[in-house]
């Protein structure tokens, strides 16, 4: 009786591929023993930004977009297109939120603190949304509308900051009721580590704990100088005011990711209201747009036909191989194994991060033989590759094409097929146009490589396409069939 085949799908986070090798970290220099595997084995290029992942024309990819089509076998339209989609159709503004209890004060007058991200990446918010939100306001009569953009810089150009914050302006000018009010870096506002501590810092701000500085253009292009716009400190706008107690809060995020913590601790002292679901944990007063879970995807068919399945990433991107891989849906979360991260601000001096330990989790898996399919992401690429810097970059490359060396060694031995692509381009571009750094995500096509496992025959049926593929290509090296709706595989197996 033939064994039942065996599958491993390894990301790798933020390896997009482009063949110049200037400031690039992805390349044979850094990383030969997968280029020299993409050599011999061939490899197919993946579009990972735009509408091959379910993005606007202009959108660069994404975690949550890469993984998600991934999962999906087919490209789901995003949240902020949703979100997009329900302003210009007037749905949005049938949400009881501009009319209801939370924004309504004791002496009856109204007001609305609108809080996120300001980036034009559409990693995790997108500026448009902020204006989107006080538009509304503003047309349902709030008194007083308070914005306050947290800068971006890492999903956003570095430096963008005062083009995007000029724009804000631009856009709020002459909406009646409406102003800006804190202004401030987002490495508080996003953190995810799991400290609300760290959280607690940029809920200060908003809520003016101590005297926040008065803004100035001057005061951003001093900071500017020397550091990313991600670390600026809270300063407030002249005619703003910060967030008192008991007032209503929109969190204007259309990932939840990020928007966890912040929500968390401000939902301690005021109404929160989120765009979207960030969970059970988050006490949020209400959701606008409650997660639509898909039905149908890889992980479905993994579940319905009993194929065993096991997930293994740090905890930075664990929800990336679980819930963004599923679809949202969380019954079909199967076993996972995460990984402590280390504290971002360790990055520089670790670049390896937590990978020696997902690689031991991911050997074990293989050796264990008690699953079918593995699915495991390897972080460094991209959360190293936010920081800008090259050298560190290729530092973690080198200690990622160790991991997959190994990873590969061990496959072999067991009669796995490794299937190796990634989520999004990052660490294939750190350094920008005019010669500076460049940490944000990239809209380049990813890599696509299928080592398959001894005695089987790989056959290669397209060598482009989207991540949409990587499901189809998953079942047919399983030797299962392909459900119609996916996209069809890149690889077939005999």
């Amino acid at each position: 009786m033939t064994a039942p085949r065996k599958v491993l799908l390894l990301v790798l986070d933020g390896a997009g591929y482009h063949p110049d090798p200037a400031g690039n970290a992805v390349t044979a220099e850094h990383l030969p023993r997968l280029f020299a595997r993409m050599e011999s084995d061939g490899f197919a290029v993946l579009g990972a930004a735009e509408g091959a992942v379910g993005l606007e024309a202009g959108q660069v990819g994404n975690s949550e977009a890469g993984h998600l089509t991934i999962g999906a076998g087919r490209a789901i339209s995003s949240m902020c297109r949703r979100i997009d989609e329900s302003f210009h159709d007037g749905s949005w503004a049938a949400d009881e939120l501009w009319t209801g209890a939370d924004v309504t004060r004791p002496d009856g007058s109204r007001v609305l603190h609108v809080v996120g991200l300001l980036s034009d990446a559409g990693v995790h918010a997108l500026d448009r949304t902020m204006v989107q939100a006080a538009t509304l306001a503003s047309r349902a009569g709030i008194d007083e509308v308070f914005v306050h953009p947290f800068l971006d810089g890492v999903d956003s150009l570095q430096g963008s900051a005062p083009r995007l914050l000029g724009a804000l302006r631009e856009a709020l000018d002459g909406l009646p009721g409406v102003t800006l009010g804190v202004v401030m870096g987002r490495a508080t506002f996003c953190d995810r580590s799991g400290d609300l501590d760290v959280s607690r810092t940029a809920a200060d701000a908003l809520r003016g704990v101590g005297e926040l500085p008065a803004y100035s253009d001057e005061a951003l292009a001093a900071h500017l100088a020397s550091a990313g716009e991600k670390t600026f400190p809270g300063h407030l706008v002249a005619g703003g005011r910060p967030i008192a107690p008991g007032e209503a809060v929109l969190l204007t995020s259309h990932r939840a990711d990020r928007a966890r913590q912040i929500a968390t601790v401000l939902s301690e002292t005021q109404p929160v209201t989120m765009l979207v679901d960030p969970g059970d944990a988050v006490p949020v007063r209400r959701i606008v747009f409650p997660q639509r879970p898909l039905d149908k995807g890889l992980a479905h068919v993994l579940r319905d036909r009993g194929i065993p399945s096991v997930r293994i990433a740090e905890k930075c991107k664990f929800p990336h191989v679980t819930f963004f891989f599923n679809g949202f849906d969380t019954a079909v979360e199967g076993e996972g194994l995460c990984i402590p991260s280390i504290p971002e601000g360790e990055i520089p001096d670790k670049p390896e991060m937590s990978l020696h330990e997902v690689t031991d989790e991911i050997v074990r898996a293989l050796e264990s033989g008690e699953r079918r399919v593995v699915v495991a992401n390897l972080a460094n690429l991209d959360q190293v590759g936010h920081l800008g810097r090259l050298d560190l970059a290729q530092r973690a490359a080198h200690e990622v094409d160790e991991a997959f060396a190994r990873i590969a060694e061990v496959a072999a031995k067991h009669g796995w097929t490794v299937l190796l692509t990634a989520d999004h381009g990052n660490a294939d571009k750190l350094v920008g146009e005019d010669g500076g750094p460049f940490g944000s995500h990239t809209e380049r096509p990813v890599p696509f490589v299928s080592l398959a496992a001894p005695g089987l025959t790989a056959r290669w049926e397209r060598k482009d396409g989207s991540l949409a593929n990587v499901a189809a290509t998953v079942l047919a090296a399983l030797d299962e069939p392909v459900p119609e709706w996916m996209e069809p595989p890149l690889v077939t197996y005999g």
